[in-house]
């Protein structure tokens, strides 16, 4: 038998070997409650902060579905995040049946990242990752392109960092997200006529190619689908048709959403001009139903609120209708020792997007939206400075809003008021 002593000193010696032979293949390792992180990345407080990150941010994953903490207490993840992928193939840390990918991979409980020129970015992609893992464990799957890319940039795009990390953030500047890249290339589709339609983005087919593009309109689409409460119960169900990666998943969905299908696509074409930094879905939503009244032609009146996106009359206007619209009041832009005092014609000493900014715009938005269409039109958009006659070429919702950037709206105050008459 042997002694006390003897096993200490062997179990000792073990340890000793095992640490050594981590130590000597240039790697670091470091275990979280979540994750199991290698890497050679050169920076020891880097490497805390991504494995304190993705322990902060599964708990949010896990209540952001609805699941049980008990059934996630064993989960974790193998992540290698590499700047050097050779030296990982090398040590046979990259299976031969992974393919090769620009940014991420992950299969079953493993990830792999590049590693990006910025920490933000970096860790981004090591959270994007880790919900595919966690899709592929609640759902068996992470459905068709757009909704597993979606779903993972939803509870990706993140602020803060380490334990003070949280998920389903828009980012409120370029400066907090270096490198990340996806209003940049959805603005250059937006100035180039090219925004894809919402039937676009959900036939996106597997692409290992990370364009940029696809990652950013699938999570447009996931936010639009989990930011109204009507759609919310359909998008969540559909994660429990995880393991559908065909047509099949968008019938069933479509199914579900019914008469809301020509809201949710006039919702995406006003999302899509809009969405930018700063963007604010409590002041962003648009009330629109398919049940609105029909606009009897008597007068009326809306309010537009300066701290708040596009606002509808609340009516249908009928195709073949003349309207009068006629503006009034004024709105404070920015809460400063000298606030700037705006009317409908706004400020013409600075603009937004080419319009005064303070100016009240209006947008007449047809209730039937081709959902099949491949690209999205922009919005009809139109001045009111004063007063204004239009044309109603078809059933329409009648929206208003207060030419500013998204992101500087909290501190607008006050309204324009707008008479609408035949």
């Amino acid at each position: 038998m042997m002694s006390e002593t003897r096993v200490v000193f062997l179990f000792a010696v073990w340890v000793l070997a095992v640490v050594s032979a981590a130590a000597d293949d240039g790697l670091t390792r470091r275990d979280g409650q979540y994750v199991r992180l290698t890497t050679d990345l050169a920076s020891e407080e880097e490497v805390q902060r991504l494995v304190e990150s993705f322990d902060a941010a599964v708990p949010q994953w896990i209540q952001f579905w609805n699941l049980s903490n008990s059934d996630f207490a064993s989960f974790q993840v193998d992540a290698c995040v590499m700047r050097d992928p050779e030296r990982f193939k090398r040590q046979g840390l990259i299976p031969e049946n992974v393919p090769d990918f620009p940014f991420g991979y992950a299969q079953g409980q493993q990830i792999w990242v590049h590693a990006q020129p910025s920490e933000y970015y970096t860790r981004h992609l090591m959270l994007h990752e880790g919900v595919h893992c966690l899709a592929f464990a609640a759902f068996g799957g992470a459905g068709p392109t757009w909704y597993q890319e979606g779903t993972a940039e939803l509870l990706a795009t993140h602020a803060g960092t380490g334990t003070e990390l949280t998920v389903n953030r828009i980012p409120a500047n370029r400066q907090e997200v270096p490198y990340w890249g996806r209003f940049k290339r959805m603005a250059q589709q937006r100035r180039d006529g090219m925004i894809p339609s919402l039937s676009t983005v959900m036939g996106y087919q597997p692409d290992l190619k990370g364009n940029v593009g696809t990652y950013g309109w699938s999570w447009a689409a996931a936010m639009l689908l989990h930011a109204y409460p009507e759609y919310r119960e359909a998008f969540f169900a559909a994660a429990k048709n995880g393991r559908t990666v065909g047509p099949g998943f968008n019938r069933r969905l479509e199914r579900t959403l019914g008469q809301q299908l020509p809201i949710l696509a006039a919702r995406w074409q006003v999302m899509s001009q809009d969405l930018d930094y700063g963007f604010d879905w409590s002041r962003e939503r648009v009330n629109l139903s398919i049940d609105d009244p029909i606009w009897d032609g008597r007068s009326l009146t809306a309010t537009v609120s300066a701290d708040r996106g596009w606002q509808s009359a609340g009516v249908r206007v009928p195709r073949g209708a003349r309207l009068r619209l006629k503006a009034s009041g004024e709105v404070t832009l920015a809460r400063t020792t000298r606030p700037w005092i705006s009317q409908p014609r706004g400020i013409t000493f600075q603009y937004h997007r080419g319009r005064p900014l303070g100016q009240l715009l209006f947008c007449v938005l047809p209730n039937a939206t081709d959902f099949d269409a491949a690209t999205v039109g922009p919005l009809p958009i139109f001045e009111l400075s004063d007063e204004a006659s239009i044309d109603i070429p078809q059933f329409s919702w009648l929206l208003f809003r207060v030419n500013d950037d998204v992101s500087k709206l909290e501190d607008n105050r006050g309204h324009y008021e707008v008479t609408v008459s035949r």
